[in-house]
C-alpha cells in the first residue's frame, strides 16, 4: 500500500508539472514570420510609442501632447478598418494602456490591460503593460525576471528590465541588459529600437561613470542632470562634484553665487589663456551666454586645472610651442591655433578631460548638459 502511494504521488507531480508548463506555453507568444507581416501593419504606431516612452524616460515627464495624438490616432485606425485578428487588438489595445498609463490614467490602463489580456495574454506588449501596472519598480522588475525565464528572447521585457535597473541605480547592470535587448532586437531585424533608446543608454552610462552604481545612485537619476548647463550651474556642480576650486571653498562660504561668480571672475577662471588676469575682458564670452558651450568647458576646466596647480606658466603652452615651432595647422579640425581657446581645448584634449566626438573635430559651439559637464570636471579632478 506504501509502494503504491509513493507511485501515485509521483505521477500526480508529472502531472502537475506538465500543466503548469502547458500554461506557460499559453503565456509565450510565438512570434513567426507571418505574424510579422500581420503586425507590419501597425508598426508605425510601434515605432511611435517607443519613441514617446524613450523620451518620457530620459526626460522623466510624459510628452501629454504625443500621447493624445498617438492615441487618437490608434482609436482612428480601429474605427476605419476592420480589425479581426486577437493578437492585433490585443497590441493595439496594450499600446492604448501604455499610453494611458504613462499619462496617469491608471484605472483605464487597467480596464485596457484586462480587455488585451483576454485577446492574447502572451504579447510582449501585453506582457509590459501588465508589468508596468505593478505596485512598485521591485515587483515589476521580479514579474519580468519571471517571464525572460521561459522567454529568454523576449526582446521588449529585456528592455523594460534595463530601464527598471537604471530606476533603482544599478548602472552597470542597466547597461549589460540594454545592450542584450538591443541584440535581440537587431535579430529581429527591428534596429530602430537601438537608435531609438540609445540616447537613454548612454546617460545611463555616464551616470555610471559618475557616480557608479551603489544605494543611493537612483538618486542622481532624479536630478535635472539633462538640463543644459548655465555658468551658475556650471560653479555650482564644479563646487558639489570636485576640488578644482578649493582654492576659493573659503570664499565661497561667505559669498551668495553671484558675488563667488565675480570673485572667480577677477581671478581669471573665465578668461582666455592670453588672458590669464581678465585685462582685455575676454570673460564676458561667457558671463553673458544664456546656455555653456563645450569651448566654454574647455576654458573653464583649463583654467580651474591650471590654476590649482600654481603653475600658470601652463595656460598658454600649446600655442607659445606652435608659434616657437611656427606651426599653423591646428590638430583639431574646428580649433584654429588663433583661437582664443586653442590651448584650453588642446589642453583638455590632450589631458583626456573632454574627448573629441568623432575623433576629428571639438563641435566648439554645441551646448552641453549638466552630466556632461560633471563628467568633464571629474575626469580634471582625478
Amino acid at each position: 500500500m506504501k509502494k503504491t502511494s509513493i507511485v501515485l504521488a509521483a505521477l500526480l507531480a508529472v502531472t502537475l508539472s506538465l500543466t503548469s508548463c502547458a500554461t506557460l506555453q499559453q503565456d509565450v507568444y510565438t512570434y513567426t514570420e507571418e505574424n510579422s507581416q500581420i503586425f507590419s501593419s501597425i508598426e508605425i504606431y510601434e515605432e511611435r510609442f517607443i519613441k514617446i516612452d524613450a523620451k518620457a524616460q530620459l526626460e522623466r515627464t510624459a510628452p501629454l501632447g504625443e500621447i493624445s495624438g498617438l492615441l487618437a490616432d490608434i482609436e482612428g485606425y480601429k474605427n476605419s478598418v476592420n480589425v479581426t485578428e486577437p493578437y492585433l487588438n490585443a497590441r493595439l489595445k496594450a499600446f492604448e494602456g501604455l499610453l494611458l498609463q504613462m499619462s496617469g490614467r491608471k484605472r483605464n490602463a487597467e480596464a485596457a490591460y484586462t480587455e488585451a489580456r483576454g485577446l492574447q495574454k502572451g504579447d510582449r506588449y501585453v506582457q509590459l503593460l501588465g508589468c508596468r501596472l505593478a505596485k512598485n519598480t521591485e515587483e515589476s522588475l521580479t514579474q519580468i525576471e519571471g517571464i525572460l525565464k521561459y522567454d529568454t528572447k523576449n526582446s521588449v521585457l529585456m528592455l523594460e528590465k534595463g530601464k527598471l535597473l537604471y530606476q533603482l541605480g544599478k548602472y552597470d547592470q542597466a547597461i549589460s541588459v540594454i545592450d542584450n535587448a538591443f541584440v535581440l532586437f537587431d535579430n529581429e531585424g527591428l534596429p530602430n529600437y537601438r537608435n531609438v533608446y540609445n540616447p537613454l543608454r548612454s546617460y545611463i552610462w555616464d551616470l555610471n561613470t559618475v557616480y557608479g552604481s551603489d544605494s543611493s545612485a537612483s538618486d542622481h537619476a532624479m536630478t535635472d542632470l539633462q538640463e543644459t548647463l548655465t555658468l551658475e550651474s556650471l560653479v555650482n556642480l564644479t563646487l558639489e562634484n570636485t576640488n578644482l576650486l578649493e582654492n576659493y571653498r573659503s570664499a565661497n562660504q561667505k559669498q551668495k553665487l553671484a558675488a563667488f561668480i565675480q570673485t572667480l571672475e577677477r581671478g581669471g577662471y573665465f578668461s582666455s589663456s592670453y588672458d590669464p588676469q581678465n585685462a582685455n575682458g575676454t570673460s564676458s564670452y561667457m558671463l553673458g551666454a544664456t546656455e555653456i558651450t563645450r569651448k566654454m568647458c574647455a576654458r573653464f576646466i583649463w583654467n580651474a586645472y591650471v590654476r590649482r596647480s600654481g603653475n600658470l606658466k601652463q595656460l598658454s603652452r600649446y600655442s607659445e610651442k606652435y608659434r616657437k615651432a611656427g606651426r599653423t595647422k591646428s590638430p583639431v579640425d574646428d580649433i584654429s591655433v588663433d583661437d582664443d581657446d586653442f590651448d584650453a581645448v588642446l589642453g583638455v584634449v590632450e589631458n583626456e578631460f573632454m574627448e573629441l566626438p568623432d575623433g576629428r573635430h571639438f563641435e566648439p559651439d554645441q551646448t552641453v548638459t549638466k552630466l556632461q559637464f560633471i563628467t568633464w570636471a571629474k575626469n580634471a579632478d582625478k
